[in-house]
C-alpha cells in the first residue's frame, strides 16, 4: 500500500540554541486520518529530545498543508543513528514521543515515550522501510 508520504529538512527553534534543523519524513493514511512522523536527529544540530513539543508544532502546519488538513491523530517518533550526535556510531534507534495536546499546541508528556523496532516504522510507512538518512539528505534539494 502506497500512502502519501513527504520528506524535508525541518527548521525549528530550539529554546536554548536557536534555529535547528532535522530531518522529517511523513506519511498519511486517508482512511484512518492517522499519520506517522519521523524526526531523525542530524549531526552538528541540536537535541530534538531537550523540547520535542517544539518539534511537533513546528512539523504540524507543515503536515497540515502538504498530507492533509484532515489529519486525525499522528504518531510521534524520534530517530537516531551514526547519523546523530546523540548517539554517534550506535545503534539506529526509534523512540514514540508521548505527546498531549492543549490549547497551545503540542506538550510533552515525558513519561509514556517508548522504543519502536524499524520493522514498526515500516508497517507504520504502508510496508515501505525508510532510506538510510544519508541517502536521503544527499537526494535533497538545498534550501534558498
Amino acid at each position: 500500500m502506497s500512502l502519501p508520504q513527504i520528506t524535508r529538512l525541518l527548521s525549528w527553534q530550539h529554546p536554548l540554541r536557536g534555529e535547528t534543523l532535522t530531518l522529517l519524513r511523513a506519511a498519511y493514511e486517508p482512511g484512518t486520518g492517522q499519520a506517522v512522523a519521523v524526526i531523525s536527529q542530524l549531526a552538528d544540530q541540536h537535541g530534538i529530545t531537550y523540547d520535542f513539543s517544539r518539534v511537533a508544532n513546528s512539523a504540524w502546519p507543515l503536515l497540515q498543508a502538504e498530507m492533509s488538513p484532515d489529519i486525525q491523530s499522528i504518531v510521534w517518533i524520534a530517530h537516531f543513528g551514526d547519523f546523530s550526535q546523540h548517539d554517534p556510531g550506535g545503534p539506529e534507534t526509534f523512540t514514540a514521543i508521548a505527546l498531549k495536546v492543549t490549547e497551545d499546541g503540542y506538550e510533552d508528556d515525558d513519561v509514556s515515550d517508548r522504543r519502536v523496532t524499524a520493522d514498526e516504522v515500516t508497517r507504520l510507512f504502508g510496508g515501505h522501510p525508510l532510506a538510510p538518512v544519508p541517502d536521503v539528505l544527499a537526494q535533497l534539494e538545498p534550501s534558498t
